[in-house]
Order: C-alpha cells, then structure tokens, then sequence
C-alpha cells in the first residue's frame, strides 16, 4: 500500500508544475488521496480521456453511490511506479563531510529486486565504491528506504554514515566536492 506522506508528497510536486509533470498522474495522486475531482476536470475534454482510461486499464473503478472513484490494486501498483520514479535526494548546499554508503547482501532469488535496485543507485547519482557497497555524500536515509521496500529487499540493505574514507579524492571529484 502506497503510503499516504509519498502521495501528498508527489502531488505537491505536481501542483508546483515541475518538469515531466503530466495531467494523468496528478488525476490519479487526486483520487489515491479520496479527494473529488474539481467540476472544471470533468469538462475537460482531455481530463475525461484519462479517466475513460484509468477505468478501461482497471486503475480505478467508479462508485456510483458516492459519485467518487477509487485506486483500484492495478492502480495502486501504478501509482508506485510513479513514486519510484519521482524519488530524488536533496542535496544540501554545504557537505557535511559524511559519507552515506549503502550496502547489500541479496539472495539468488532476488535477482531482479537486486538489479532494480542497483539501477536506481546509479540513477539517483551512487558512485560504486566496491561490488555491493554504494556511497554518496549527502544524507539519504528515507530515499534509499523507500526505493529498498518498494523493491521488497529493505531487510538486505544497510545504510552506514561514514566519517573518514581513506583515499576519497576519486570520490570527492566525482562528487564535485
């Protein structure tokens, strides 16, 4: 279950019109919340296209009743897909001289899981310190929390801040620090 905190979360920074942002995914942060949709939506020629395609894909369902829609589990799904791929780490204006590095240990089984996450390591701008250890120089805890339990894998990782790294001048100029 998508947690309530992400989805207002992601709907702020659809509010805010930041890049990539799309009509489609702020209908669907609306409705994952439970709030009704503003009546200029429905007259909305495009507004009413995606929700003619939310019902048609199944990721949401209308309850005529309470003339409301609700996520449906094939929406709840989608609406992590986009969460994932919205997660960003803020970085602060000044370091703090820690490092966090993010190690893992996954099974055989988790394959898939392993290679997703290593992705998203590598998207959120990681730099591969050893094999399965990750390290980045800002704070990261929540963000790397999220994307391990979206992955199912959070009880194989382990998050270390790390005070002094021997030879960090490769790290340092990766970084730009």
């Amino acid at each position: 279950m998508v947690e309530r905190k992400h989805v207002i979360k992601l709907k702020k920074l659809f509010s805010a019109g930041g890049e990539g942002i799309n009509l489609a995914q702020s209908i669907l942060c609306s409705i994952a919340l439970g709030e009704k949709l503003p009546p200029h939506l429905h007259e909305s020629r495009e507004a009413r296209r995606i929700l003619y395609g939310f019902r048609r894909y199944r990721f949401i369902r209308h309850v005529a009743g309470e003339n409301t829609n609700v996520l449906t589990p094939k929406g709840e799904n989608k609406l992590q897909d986009i969460l994932i791929d919205e997660v960003m780490i803020k970085n602060p204006k000044k370091w703090d001289g820690k490092w966090s590095l993010v190690m893992y240990d996954l099974p055989i089984r988790f394959k898939k899981a392993r290679d997703a996450f290593r992705w998203k390591l590598k998207d959120l701008g990681f730099f591969k310190f050893q094999k399965s250890a990750w390290i980045y120089p800002y704070p990261c805890e929540g963000e790397i929390l999220f994307v391990a339990d979206f992955f199912g894998v959070r009880r194989h990782i382990e998050i270390l801040e790390v005070d002094k790294i021997l030879d960090d001048k490769k790290l340092k100029t990766y970084f730009g620090l």
